[in-house]
């Protein structure tokens, strides 16, 4: 195992070990190195003590349990190894800025304080998103699919698009709320699908299921401000998360207003 291997193992061992007490021995050993010089190395790697960084992925949990589960706040404090509801709560304020009983009555985005990744550009993405459940929503679209690679499929989706343009139908979906669908068949074949909830011409309708989302604000509309989230979905947040997230399906909405949001679906 190379040093890389046993630095993800150590950051594997905390994430299973976050309702337990820690033993940095353990970790140490994981490392095999004094427990000295593994606190160091921790610090030199991820610029957070080794402390710093259990107790935000522990906070980051309990907020999700929190905002998702009636489980009380004294039972949330004591299953995340704090001594009383007090020190839970000044901890958890010190980090949201607010207390967890504020938190659970609050209308307030989700925060997560994802697992750390050793290809992660100077430190943690923060994520911010909101738990939607959502109605059947009927879309007029026009399809592409994957071909044999991810890069193709890609190619294949701003050929789409360019195609949409060609036939002037492209400014029509922007205008009326466009929808980006992604999802995998049966066979594994991957489909996305652009279009609105006007059905325009040659287009075919199709069902954006119902349940419960996890949404996430893109910042923009452009793939400069799509892809990189998405990225970080995929490397930290599943990692990070209790919501089983379903990785096959999800969907973009655009707003007129040049903003994306990005819809991914929570198995039940």
């Amino acid at each position: 195992m190379d040093n890389r291997e046993k630095f993800e193992e150590l950051i594997k061992y905390i994430e299973n070990h976050l309702t337990e007490k820690i033993d940095y021995r353990e970790l140490s050993k994981i490392l095999a190195v004094s427990e000295q010089s593994m606190q160091r190395i921790f610090i030199f790697i991820t610029n957070m003590s080794l402390s710093e960084y259990i107790r935000k992925r522990r906070l980051s949990k309990a907020y999700e349990e929190l905002k998702s589960s009636d489980i009380k706040i004294i039972d949330l404090a004591i299953k995340y190894q704090y001594e009383s509801e007090n020190s839970f709560s000044r901890s958890f304020k010190n980090m949201f800025h607010m207390t967890p009983s504020e938190c659970r009555k609050s209308n307030v985005e989700f925060i997560q304080f994802p697992v750390y990744q050793l290809n992660q550009i100077d430190k943690p993405f923060k994520y911010t998103y909101k738990i939607e459940e959502i109605e059947e929503i009927q879309i007029y679209g026009y399809k592409t699919s994957y071909a044999k690679t991810k890069e193709d499929f890609l190619y294949r989706i701003r050929e789409l698009y360019q195609n949409l343009k060609e036939r002037h139908l492209f400014e029509k979906i922007v205008e009326l709320g466009m929808y980006g669908i992604t999802f995998k068949q049966d066979d594994n074949t991957e489909i996305y699908y652009v279009g609105c909830k006007e059905k325009l011409e040659n287009s075919e309708q199709i069902t954006i299921k119902s349940g419960k989302y996890a949404v996430f604000d893109c910042g923009g509309a452009n793939q400069s401000d799509i892809a990189p989230l998405i990225h970080n979905i995929y490397s930290q947040f599943v990692l990070s998360t209790n919501l089983d997230i379903d990785l096959n399906y999800c969907f973009e909405y655009y707003e007129k207003n040049d903003n994306c949001y990005l819809y991914m679906y929570i198995k039940s």
